[in-house]
């Protein structure tokens, strides 16, 4: 299932009897802070939830499928998200 960060709000505010405008600028703010922190620390650890974690992954060869044409991935830099194990206990 995909959701949109309108339809994450939309939930925030129906459970907690905050405005729409409120949630979405929570949400907002959780996003800009997620992003604006990993660049410094590398990873954010948040109790009962999970640890997001820059990663780099090192540059590689990819291939065009249609003409086989090899060519250089570059270096990137990516978010992983491993979850606690009261997150993983609820999903099983």
């Amino acid at each position: 299932m995909s959701k949109t960060k309108s339809d994450i709000a939309d939930d925030i505010a129906a459970q907690t009897g905050i405005s729409k405008k409120n949630s979405q600028d929570l949400l907002e703010h959780l996003i800009y802070f997620l992003k604006n922190n990993l660049k410094k620390n590398h990873f954010i650890k948040i109790s009962n939830f999970g640890t997001f974690e820059a990663k780099t992954t090192p540059s590689r060869i990819g291939r065009n499928p249609i003409t086989k044409e090899e060519f250089t991935i570059s270096e990137r830099n990516r978010i992983t998200l491993n979850t606690s194990k009261k997150i993983k206990e609820v999903l099983n």
